[in-house]
C-alpha cells in the first residue's frame, strides 16, 4: 500500500526528496517511468495522472504475479528435491549385514526367522517386501532357522535354497557350494540340477561336481566354535582358517589341486591347535610370525 501511495504522489508531482529516493530504489521503478513517459504521447488534451496510475498499477500487478510464479517455481523445485531425497534415503528398505574377519552376527528377520552369519560374509533383504517375498541374498555362510510361512529363498552366486520353515546352513565360497539340512525339507537349485534335501542330508558342489551325503550333526559346527569339512579342497580350508583367525597364510611351494582335499575340523580359539589339525595329515609344517603364517612341506 505504501508503494501505491508513492506512485500516486509521484504522478501528481507531490513527492518529497526523501520519498523520491525511496521510490527510485524500487525494482520496478524503471518500468513505471517508461509507462509514464509513454503516456505523455497519448493524444489527450491534458496529462491524465489517474489513467497513468492505473496502467502502472496494472504493470505492478503483472510484475508481482511474475515474481510470485517464480517463487512458486522455486518452492515446487524444493518440494520435488525433498521428495526425491526422501524416496532415496528413507524408502530404501534394503537391509544389509556384513561380518568382518573373525566375527559373527545374529540377525532377526521381520517374521522372527533367525540367522547366524559366519565370518567374512554378507547378506541383504528387502524389509518392506518381506511379508510377500521372503528373499535373502547371501555371499558367504549362514545358518538359518526359518519361521513357518510363505516360501523362503536364499540366493547365492552358485545356487538357491528354498523352504517354508526349517533349519539349514548355506555356504558359498568361490567354487564351493554346500547346503546342509538339519530340520524339515529344503530345495536346492543350481544351473545343472534341482535336489530335494531332507533333514540329515548335505548337498555339496565343488568345482561343478556335486553329491549328497548323510550327516549326523544337528547344528553347524561353526556356530559351536569349530569349522568342519568333508572332502573339501585344502585351499578352501586355509581360506576359512584366515577368516576365523584374521591371519594371512603363505603356502610356500605347495600345489592345491582338486585331489588335495581335507576331511576334519579345526577349532576357532587356538591357532596352534588349528594349524596342527590341518597340516599334520598332509605332512606339512608351519611357522607363526604375528598375523602371518608360513606353511611348507615337512623336511
Amino acid at each position: 500500500m505504501k508503494e501505491e501511495k508513492l506512485i500516486q504522489k509521484w504522478l501528481d508531482g507531490e513527492l518529497s526528496a526523501e520519498e523520491q529516493r525511496e521510490l527510485e530504489q524500487l525494482d520496478a521503478f524503471k518500468d513505471y517511468q517508461k509507462i509514464a513517459e509513454a503516456s505523455t504521447y497519448f493524444k489527450a488534451p491534458t496529462f491524465d495522472a489517474n489513467a497513468t496510475y492505473e496502467k502502472i498499477k496494472e504493470a505492478q500487478q503483472k510484475h508481482q504475479a511474475i515474481n510470485w510464479l517464480s517463487v512458486v517455481g522455486k518452492i515446487a523445485a524444493i518440494l520435488i528435491m525433498a521428495f526425491l531425497s526422501y524416496t532415496m534415503f528413507f524408502t530404501n528398505s534394503t537391509q544389509e549385514f556384513t561380518t568382518e574377519i573373525a566375527s559373527t552376527e545374529k540377525i532377526t528377520l521381520p517374521d522372527n526367522s533367525l540367522i547366524n552369519l559366519n565370518a567374512g560374509s554378507h547378506l541383504s533383504f528387502n524389509e518392506d517386501a518381506w511379508e510377500d517375498h521372503r528373499f535373502i541374498a547371501l555371499d558367504g555362510e549362514a545358518f538359518f532357522k526359518v519361521a513357518k510361512g510363505e516360501k523362503f529363498t536364499v540366493e547365492t552366486a552358485l545356487g538357491s535354497v528354498s523352504v517354508k520353515g526349517t533349519q539349514f546352513n548355506v555356504k558359498q565360497r568361490d567354487n564351493l557350494f554346500v547346503v546342509t539340512c538339519y530340520e524339515g525339507l529344503v530345495e536346492v537349485k543350481t544351473e545343472k540340477e534341482t535336489v530335494l534335501l531332507p533333514a540329515g542330508k548335505e548337498f555339496r558342489q565343488i568345482n561343478n561336481q556335486s553329491l549328497v551325503e548323510n550327516i549326523s550333526a544337528t547344528t553347524p559346527s561353526w556356530t559351536q566354535g569349530k569349522s568342519s569339512f568333508t572332502s573339501t579342497p585344502l585351499k578352501e580350508v586355509l581360506n576359512e582358517l584366515e577368516r576365523q583367525y584374521d591371519i594371512q597364510i603363505q603356502a610356500k611351494n605347495l600345489t592345491f589341486d582338486a585331489h588335495r582335499t581335507f576331511t576334519g575340523s579345526f577349532v576357532h580359539d587356538n591357532l596352534d591347535q588349528a594349524l596342527k589339525a590341518i597340516t599334520i595329515p598332509f605332512h606339512l609344517t608351519y611357522k607363526i610370525e604375528g598375523s602371518s603364517v608360513s606353511i611348507v612341506e615337512r623336511e
